[in-house]
């Protein structure tokens, strides 16, 4: 085969697994009381995947055992356009290698529907842009309580309410970090559904927005907005289209890889032709 062919064939490869490369960038934060968390965004075309975890440490003695130490917002700045949220659920899983898990405790406070084993939580938490009450310099907000502005007693994630009064009231469906006894924290905690662990958000974005962009990530704790505010730092550095794991070409890429193949099969086989 000329070395034309090869040079071809290996651009056409290059290219098709270059363009369909999503990034993963993933912030994180400490507070000086020991308060942590992270949250993962990856954006594939026009789909926004955020994976947010409570990092803490949970301790034998019940830590955290008051609200304002459980995690109930996520605010971020990624443009000033309106998101649609698609879904919240519990998560399992390893992405990166990283292990997460999730899943709800404490159900003996759910209500009429039963929430024991269940990981659509999306009638539980919210998302909302914009407002001028919110953090500094942030544009996107999801929570679960009730300081999330615009969306009072209301989630939009498409999900069931488990627990009354409705979604965004209270420190309801927090999250607490894995370890965290069940029925360790004050009243306020006992009397409350929660997630353990990791809670995963999907929402739909404008073309072209990329996690490069994503700034001004604050983790925010309890039920109202002064009570505890950690900001988030870039754990792992990245730009959109960088190296993930996975990453399979488009199918049109597929298809002139096919062809460029075929021609050179071709160019093989025809008399006179220089295989080198």
């Amino acid at each position: 085969m000329s070395r034309g062919w090869v040079g071809c064939l290996t651009v056409l490869a290059f290219v098709g697994f270059a363009n369909t490369a999503q990034a993963t960038v993933v912030f994180s934060g400490t507070s000086s009381s020991g308060l942590s968390a992270s949250a993962s965004f990856t954006i594939s075309g026009t789909q926004l995947t955020i994976l947010l975890t409570n990092t803490d440490v949970a301790t034998g003695s019940g830590y955290p055992d008051v609200s304002s130490e459980v995690l109930t917002g996520l605010f971020f700045n990624l443009g000033t356009s309106t998101f649609t949220p698609v879904s919240a659920s519990v998560y399992t899983g390893s992405p990166n290698g990283v292990i997460q898990q999730g899943s709800i405790i404490q159900t003996e406070n759910c209500d009429a529907t039963s929430c024991a084993g269940k990981t659509n939580i999306g009638g539980e938490w919210s998302y909302a842009q914009g407002g001028a009450s919110w953090l500094s310099g942030t544009t996107q907000g999801i929570s679960s309580s009730g300081y999330l502005n615009g969306n009072t007693n209301s989630g939009n994630f498409n999900g069931p309410n488990y627990q009354d009064p409705n979604a965004l009231n209270g420190i309801e469906f927090g999250l607490v970090p894995n370890g965290w006894v069940a029925g360790s924290g004050n009243g306020g905690l006992d009397g409350n559904a929660l997630i353990e662990g990791t809670v995963r958000f999907v929402l739909t974005i404008p073309a072209g927005l990329q996690e490069s962009s994503i700034s001004n990530v604050y983790f925010t704790y309890g039920t109202s907005p002064g009570e505890n505010t950690v900001p988030g730092t870039t754990a792992t550095p990245t730009t959109s289209g960088g190296p993930t794991t996975g990453s399979v070409p488009e199918p049109a890429m597929l298809s002139m890889l096919g062809l460029a193949l075929a021609g050179a099969a071709f160019r093989m086989r025809k008399p006179g032709s220089k295989t080198n």
